[in-house]
C-alpha cells in the first residue's frame, strides 16, 4: 500500500479530535501516532489508547488514525523523519500543544505495548529518558533531579525526532545509518 507523504491526514485528525475532550489533543495524538509507527507491530486495539476510558473510538476515527500511523511509519522508513506539531521547547506550558502533551502521548503508546519497548535496565532503554521526563509521567525524585539541569533537559528535547527515528530501526533490529 502506498501512503501518500501528506500532512492532509493529520489536519483531518485535528479537526476531528480539537476540543473534543473525550480523546487526546491533536499534538497528543500525534505523539501516540509516532510511538505506533515506531512499533513495527502494534497491539491491534492501539487506537483506543486516544480516548478517555469508556468511551468508544468511532470507526472512522480509527481509520484515520490507522492511515495516519501508516503515513508516518513510511516517512520513518524512507528516512525522512517526523515533525512534531509542536515546539521542541520543554518548559512550554500551552495546555494540550506542547512538547510535555506530545511525550504523553508517545508514552501512552509505549505503555500500550510496553512488553516490546526497552525497559529500564536494558540497552536502549535510554532513548525513552527524554520522553519520560518531559512527560511528567514518573514522579522518581532522580526525574526531579534530572528536571533541574535546563541546559540538558533542553537538549533532551531537542533531541527527541532522532530518537523517534533511532528507535524506529531499533525496533526493527535495523543498524542506524552512518
Amino acid at each position: 500500500m502506498t501512503v501518500p507523504d501528506t500532512a492532509a491526514g493529520f489536519d483531518r485528525l485535528r479537526e476531528e479530535l480539537q476540543d473534543d475532550e473525550r480523546f487526546f489533543t491533536p499534538v497528543e495524538a500525534h505523539g501516540l501516532l509516532c510511538a505506533m509507527a515506531v512499533h513495527p507491530d502494534p497491539p491491534e486495539d492501539w487506537p483506543e489508547q486516544i480516548a478517555a476510558e469508556s468511551v468508544t473510538v468511532p470507526p472512522e476515527l480509527i481509520e484515520l488514525l490507522r492511515n495516519e500511523r501508516e503515513r508516518l511509519a513510511a516517512r520513518l522508513g524512507g528516512g525522512d523523519g517526523v515533525q512534531l506539531p509542536c515546539r521542541l521547547d520543554p518548559h512550554e506550558d500551552n495546555e494540550g500543544r506542547d512538547l510535555a502533551s506530545w511525550c504523553i502521548g508517545f508514552m501512552a503508546g509505549v505503555l500500550a505495548s510496553r512488553d516490546d519497548w526497552p525497559d529500564a535496565e536494558e540497552e536502549g532503554a535510554e532513548r525513552l529518558l527524554p520522553f519520560v521526563l518531559i512527560s511528567g509521567l514518573d514522579d522518581d525524585p532522580e526525574l526531579d533531579e534530572l528536571w533541574q539541569q535546563e541546559q540538558l533537559v533542553r537538549q533532551m528535547a531537542s533531541s527527541i525526532p532522532a530518537l523517534v527515528d533511532e528507535l524506529f530501526l531499533s525496533m526493527r533490529g535495523l543498524e542506524e545509518a552512518e
